[in-house]
């Protein structure tokens, strides 16, 4: 029936009624309010940073969209962005939906903060080891890392290990990585017991112990508090 009343085009999203005074930029809390709403109308303006990060429910933007910087990280189920969308300055992109752009794209693109080209933002395949090691720019090599991700990170440059003991999953071993500009990159190794899979969880640079690690893992700030009948 829906077919037949739309000659056979089902739109992919509903049309909004454009009000009267749409020609006028909004805030970009209102515009915020609206999007979220699904009230939003083709052709919105709006007036400085609008933020949408950690939107669960956001899967698309109204096309011709003008702002001056956008926010949509962690918008998962964000996969693509609208036609005609202008941002004056740049896009935090970390961690949406948003999986490639068209080239050319003319955006200026960020990850937690820090701006990234689009092998950065799309290709961390492509990165290695290696190529984290020689990046000069300390932000940058955090987020470089998080894109290659810690595991694959630590097998690659591998580590000097600073303590180990043994939980329900065999042994843990408590892994740096230093660096001459930056403070090191503390992981906890740990197995799984019910699965077997290697876990690599970061805990803070001044970390001394296994125990430690994984006291501050589960929310201790102390670790004689945390004495688990079985850690796993």
């Amino acid at each position: 029936m829906l077919k037949m009343m739309s000659n056979g085009r089902v739109p992919n999203r509903p049309i909004k009624q454009r009000p009267k005074e749409s020609h006028e930029p909004i805030s970009a809390e209102v515009a915020r309010k609206l999007i979220l709403e699904h009230r939003a109308w083709d052709g919105m303006r709006v007036l400085g940073h609008l933020d949408l990060s950690s939107t669960l429910n956001l899967y698309n933007l109204p096309e011709n969209l003008t702002c001056e910087s956008i926010d949509i990280s962690d918008c998962v189920n964000l996969t693509t962005l609208p036609k005609g969308l202008h941002v004056t300055y740049w896009i935090e992109l970390a961690g949406s939906g948003i999986t490639s752009l068209s080239a050319g794209h003319g955006f200026v693109l960020r990850w937690r903060g820090v701006q990234v080209s689009d092998r950065i933002a799309f290709e961390s395949q492509s990165i290695t080891g290696q190529d984290i090691l020689n990046i000069e720019n300390v932000e940058l090599r955090r987020v470089l890392i998080e894109r290659l991700g810690y595991e694959t990170f630590l097998q690659q440059v591998g580590g000097l290990i600073r303590d180990r003991d043994r939980d329900a999953g065999g042994e843990r071993q408590l892994v740096y990585i230093p660096f001459d500009d930056d403070e090191p990159l503390m992981v906890l190794k740990v197995t799984c017991p019910s699965t077997g899979h290697i876990h690599i969880l970061r805990v803070p640079p001044h970390t001394q112990s296994c125990h430690q690690a994984a006291a501050w893992i589960a929310g201790f700030d102390n670790p004689d508090d945390y004495n688990p009948a079985i850690e796993a």
